[in-house]
């Protein structure tokens, strides 16, 4: 299995850090799609489950790893046109067709947009039949929303101006422990304490003002990503932490009443990070619906 990592265009000249792990010759491919401060390494588990039988693709977004980080804030809707601009590179220089897209937290939303945008700037097959079977480069295979949402409801969007007030009174490090309790499931901070103290750890290394501009742009988020993905023809299937308190499964279900086909499936014992703390259960139920939809 080879991997190349190297920067492909984002919207507006931005570059984005891209890793494309090959997997085995011909096999499907899955695009992920990183939440609020994260960086592709964050995958890891995931990644080294579903590479087995997967081409997996990770990227940085504008603000986050070694991505450029121009001003801020980087809203959802700018991440969306990112990840467009990304597919189209991806397209262009490593061959990326049909592929599965899995947006973690606000990855969720932006994920919708920019599904929305590259389906219809894709030719329409004749019937939904075709659509499932085309192989035309940049099409949606599925879309599957992990801990996140389409709208930010009144709850979401006080704990995200909580993060905020937290980081804009006492740096990254003091947001960092206002936003644990609402990110981690009671198993992972139950085990893994020594993980939980390193990222705490690198949080005091945080460029404050890259912090802010990522925390700000999903706290401006005020749209309703709904309609857009009520034009996709793809399978979607809204996935939950059983432990979730900032997305809980309400949003799948409100995310769900706009998909054509949809379903929602919950992980045993994961918070709002389910693809860290639990990925070989998020790798199974991933695997599931994917056999089932294909």
């Amino acid at each position: 299995m080879s991997a190349w990592e190297g920067l492909l265009p984002g919207a507006s000249g931005v570059r984005l850090r891209a890793r494309v792990d090959e997997g085995p010759e011909g096999a499907p491919t899955v695009l992920l799609v990183n939440g609020l401060m994260m960086a592709i390494e964050a995958w890891d588990g995931l990644t080294t489950d579903l590479l087995a039988d997967h081409r997996v693709v990770r990227y940085d977004q504008r603000g986050q790893g070694g991505s450029d980080d121009p001003e801020g804030p980087h809203t959802i809707e700018t991440h969306a046109e990112d990840l467009v601009a990304l597919v189209a590179a991806l397209t262009r220089d490593h061959g990326l067709e049909r592929f599965h897209l899995v947006g973690l937290s606000s990855g969720a939303p932006a994920a919708v947009l920019a599904a929305a945008a590259i389906e219809a700037g894709t030719p329409e097959p004749a019937t939904a039949a075709a659509a499932i079977e085309a192989d035309t480069p940049g099409r949606v295979r599925s879309l599957t929303s992990c801990d996140g949402f389409v709208v930010a409801d009144a709850h979401l969007k006080l704990v995200v101006r909580a993060w905020l007030a937290a980081h804009e009174v006492g740096g990254p490090v003091h947001r960092f422990d206002v936003a644990t309790p609402w990110v981690w499931g009671q198993a992972f901070l139950r085990d893994q304490e020594d993980a939980l103290a390193s990222w705490r750890d690198a949080a005091s290394a945080t460029d404050p003002r890259r912090a802010h501009a990522l925390i700000a742009g999903m706290a401006a988020f005020e749209a309703d990503a709904g309609p857009a993905l009520a034009t996709l023809r793809c399978p979607v299937l809204a996935l939950h932490g059983e432990d979730d308190v900032m997305t809980p499964a309400r949003h799948g279900r409100a995310l769900l009443r706009h998909a054509v086909d949809g379903r929602l499936a919950t992980v045993p014992e994961a918070g709002h990070a389910a693809p860290i703390e639990r990925p070989a259960a998020v790798a199974a139920t991933l695997r599931a619906f994917w056999k089932e939809t294909r």
